[in-house]
């Protein structure tokens, strides 16, 4: 039977070394070409930086070793696909494929889906291949805007962020962050809408300016907010729903617009708007 709960959490600050955590930039992404648009969600895989842009036009690939700019895949986006969050997922579209599939939200007002994508070839010669659409509810059907995926490999389920009014700047009006979670459909559904009516659980958190990027590992999800001088890193429990802790991210070291969040192995990333890309140093 489908649960629905409703849990309105307060905000627990954890003293100790989870508390402190401090970035430091490893490398700036300088692109042979310009960029087609601006940095947005990323990924790390074997290594390397999976960076998506604003409008999909393209996926750069870096060394995160080496902060060399390796290739631009190039992709068949739309302007609508603002690509603001993705994630690693641990499916395979064939056996034999080396690279498992990564999952890109479109957080905007044109088309509310998740794009899943498909990493072929290999080191400079990579393609990337569009195998699935995931159509979202509207935001008036969910209660929720401006979605964005948080992917749960773990329990094979998405939780979408987003704002319970139709702004991401403001607390007015009693707007506030919201976690759905859903169920991950299974790319071989092809293309397929969900609906309201599968929406296993609602949370609902105090304001934060401007969702960013997030990643969810070992049953938590840490989630980065705001824009330049005033942005911060969140992180929750999954299984409780608490806010576990949160830090100011300018006073953590990224002192401009925080954009993607991704782990290369245990080691916590984030890529913020002008491509500096910080390593979490006491995660």
């Amino acid at each position: 039977m489908k649960r629905i709960f409703l849990t309105i959490v307060l905000a627990i600050f954890m003293a100790g070394p989870v508390n402190s955590q401090v970035f430091e930039a490893v490398f700036q992404q300088k692109p042979e070409s310009a960029s087609p648009g601006s940095r947005q969600g990323g990924v790390a895989m074997d290594g390397m930086l999976f960076q998506f842009m604003d409008g999909a036009p393209a996926i750069d690939v870096y060394s995160l070793k080496k902060g060399e700019h390796l290739q631009r895949i190039p992709l068949e986006g739309r302007k609508a696909w603002h690509c603001n969050n993705a994630c690693v997922s641990c499916t395979y579209l064939q056996k034999g494929d080396k690279y498992p599939l990564i999952y890109v939200s479109q957080e905007n007002k044109a088309e509310h889906c998740i794009c899943v994508f498909r990493i072929s070839g290999k080191k400079g010669f990579f393609a990337a291949e569009l195998v699935q659409k995931i159509i979202l509810p509207t935001p008036v059907q969910m209660g929720l805007w401006y979605p964005n995926l948080v992917l749960d490999n773990d329990k094979e389920e998405i939780y979408v962020t987003g704002y319970s009014r139709e702004s991401w700047k403001d607390a007015r009006f009693g707007n506030g962050l919201q976690v759905l979670k859903f169920k991950l459909p299974a790319v071989s559904e092809g293309e397929i809408s969900i609906s309201a009516d599968e929406i296993l659980e609602r949370r609902i958190y105090s304001f934060r300016l401007a969702t960013q990027g997030a990643v969810i590992k070992d049953g938590r999800m840490y989630q980065v907010y705001g824009m330049a001088g005033d942005s911060a890193i969140v992180c929750y429990d999954l299984e409780s729903g608490l806010e576990l802790w949160a830090k100011d991210l300018t006073a953590a070291g990224i002192p401009n617009e925080p954009e993607s969040l991704y782990f290369n192995g245990k080691e916590l990333y984030c890529t913020d708007v002008k491509g500096i890309v910080y390593r979490c140093k006491t995660l």
